[in-house]
């Protein structure tokens, strides 16, 4: 991708980002999270493929997600737990901006229900930009990691900017130029049983500003590391690709 393919082309009427060039080879951290809040906004269709490693008392464990959008609304994330196999237990969430559909292969069970209507008020102009609430071109799933890193401007606000960071630099993920981010004690709290060990290093890819990687650390031990191995901007998605494919014999939930 070219810097040139950072300028949204699109139809009068939709957003586009407020900072459209990559930051300089020395930003700011504030500079930096300024183009990470738009990073939507540089694309049309994305396809994204996270593979998330977490080491626990039981061992390790992953969780693979796939990621289709296309703007405006169009969304699906396909997440398989365990063994990256097609039979894995996985979990399907669809969304055409209006409704969502979720299907639970274990459970065998489908759910439909309408987007959540957002209170009014919230993305206000005159309100002061840390409590104004972003809003999403394409939503995702809340809390999830594919939310966090195509939208991660309310990560930069809740959770790094709550740590002591620092700029590592730039280095090469699958071919892209990445900047690193390290985050001391995250949402310190200066309490008994606050983690003063705790690290964050996250990995922001420098023509786009999606997250691309996030390592969790305590002393020297990492307990978690979620990377993107698979990135491609703007080829074509059928509208087949949004559509969910459930057996008849599965259970609905409205």
């Amino acid at each position: 991708m070219t810097e040139s393919a950072l300028t949204t082309t699109v139809a009068s009427g939709v957003r586009l980002p407020n900072v459209v060039a990559p930051p300089t080879d020395a930003p700011a951290l504030a500079e930096l999270f300024a183009f990470m809040a738009d990073a939507e906004l540089r694309f049309e269709t994305l396809r994204m493929r996270i593979v998330d490693r977490t080491w626990t008392a039981r061992g390790e464990e992953t969780e693979v997600s796939e990621v289709w959008l296309r703007h405006p609304s169009r969304a699906k994330i396909l997440t398989r737990t365990g063994d990256d196999a097609p039979r894995s237990p996985s979990h399907i969430w669809l969304s055409d901006g209006e409704t969502v559909r979720t299907y639970e292969t274990e459970r065998d069970l489908l759910r439909v229900r309408p987007v959540r209507a957002r209170p009014e008020g919230l993305t206000r102009d005159d309100l002061p930009a840390f409590s104004r609430v972003y809003s999403p071109r394409t939503i995702l799933p809340a809390r999830t990691l594919a939310d966090t890193f195509v939208h991660p401007r309310g990560f930069c606000r809740n959770v790094l900017a709550t740590g002591g960071l620092t700029l590592l630099g730039t280095t090469a993920r699958n071919d892209r130029e990445t900047w690193l981010i390290r985050c001391d004690q995250p949402r310190r709290a200066q309490v008994l049983d606050d983690l003063p060990d705790r690290v964050l290093e996250v990995g922001v890819d420098r023509l786009t500003g999606l997250i691309v990687l996030l390592v969790e650390r305590f002393g020297e031990t990492v307990t978690r590391q979620a990377e993107v191995t698979d990135l491609i901007f703007d080829s074509p998605l059928a509208d087949e690709v949004f559509v969910l494919h459930v057996p008849e014999t599965a259970r609905r939930l409205y």
